[in-house]
């Protein structure tokens, strides 16, 4: 009999389709502060600063559910499957995507094509230098391998509770030093190796999704009251850095999660779609990138509500591109 933690992830399913919405929106005003800041008043750069470190909190929430999943003690994965059946997932995507990236990226700065743009798109990739975007694969893959490692701890934690005690070394070398660190230019000397904010919130999931237990009322609560506060660090301009591993950003994350992982559980309705997600992530990007630097369209063009209209179109768009690649058997059964 499965344990009453497991028996329902639903919820999960909500919380991806809210994540992609987040990385959508991120990558929609970050497109513009990120590569034509020069055009844009201050008014402007304000306000898709706010809506860029409100949508932070979307690749945490992918990795929190991510962990909730495959460090689930119920769950087998060996060395084996966790090669075959993830990091191999991930390195397909990776190059599939990556490789016509850069190569993309190397015909707009030269303004031709030949086929060794091809190859040397592949070896942009293998060194990390395709669209930016695709740094989250990157990562995916390395938390990937450690994943066996850290099922032993999980699995056989018991009494210990060295689950506990990884979470807050995690949470201490990868967020509360940093935070200290460029709040108040104090540097922790202590050199933790397994310090990285992105595994901290892999394994976060996982213990959230099995002991998280609040009323969703409060954590929701909290997660507005957060909210509130990453735009009045705008409209005041105090100058808080809203980052992956940012204390508000882990305090966001941590009440999104709460807020659905508390709500009455029951079929989302989003489950049967919830592979369309993947794809969604690893082409958003494209239409981005033909908006903004093949036409030189951008919200800006159109106002506070083009925000919106990119938004939408932009998902839109990836969406369909997505449900065609999964009726694509190939596509479906070994990339997304």
């Amino acid at each position: 009999m499965k344990s009453e933690h497991y028996q329902d992830t639903a919820y999960l399913d909500i919380l991806r389709w809210i994540s992609i919405s987040a990385v959508v929106m991120l990558h929609v005003v970050s497109g513009v502060v990120d590569t034509i800041p020069e055009q844009m008043t201050a008014e402007q750069q304000n306000i898709y600063e706010m809506i860029k470190n409100m949508m932070t909190v979307g690749v945490p929430v992918f990795l929190m559910i991510s962990g909730s999943l495959l460090l689930n003690p119920e769950k087998e994965i060996g060395i084996e499957k966790i090669l075959k059946r993830y990091v191999s997932r991930i390195l397909l995507a990776l190059f599939l995507f990556g490789v016509p990236y850069a190569a993309m990226e190397l015909i707009a700065q030269e303004g031709s094509f030949s086929w060794m743009m091809v190859i040397r798109g592949f070896f942009l990739t293998l060194s990390g230098n395709t669209w930016t975007s695709m740094w989250y694969l990157y990562e995916l893959v390395g938390i990937y391998l450690l994943t066996p490692f850290i099922k032993l701890v999980v699995n056989y934690a018991g009494k210990e509770r060295f689950v506990e005690y990884g979470l807050i070394l995690g949470f201490l070398f990868s967020i509360l030093f940093p935070f200290i660190e460029q709040a108040f230019g104090i540097h922790i000397g202590i050199v933790y190796q397994l310090s990285g904010v992105y595994l901290f919130y892999y394994v976060l999931g996982h213990y959230l999704h099995q002991h998280g237990t609040f009323n969703w009322r409060w954590c929701a609560g909290l997660l507005a009251i957060l909210e509130c506060m990453i735009i009045l660090n705008r409209i005041m301009g105090l100058g808080m850095e809203v980052q992956y591993n940012s204390p508000i950003t882990a305090a966001v994350s941590v009440s999104l999660f709460l807020t659905f992982r508390n709500l009455e559980k029951g079929n989302s309705g989003l489950s049967a779609k919830r592979n369309v997600c993947f794809g969604i992530y690893l082409v958003h990007t494209f239409f981005l990138n033909v908006f903004y630097k093949l036409f030189h369209i951008t919200p800006l063009k159109v106002g506070y509500s083009g925000i919106i209209l990119f938004w939408i179109l932009v998902f839109g768009l990836s969406f369909a591109a997505s449900e065609i690649m999964q009726k694509i058997p190939v596509l479906r059964k070994y990339v997304v």
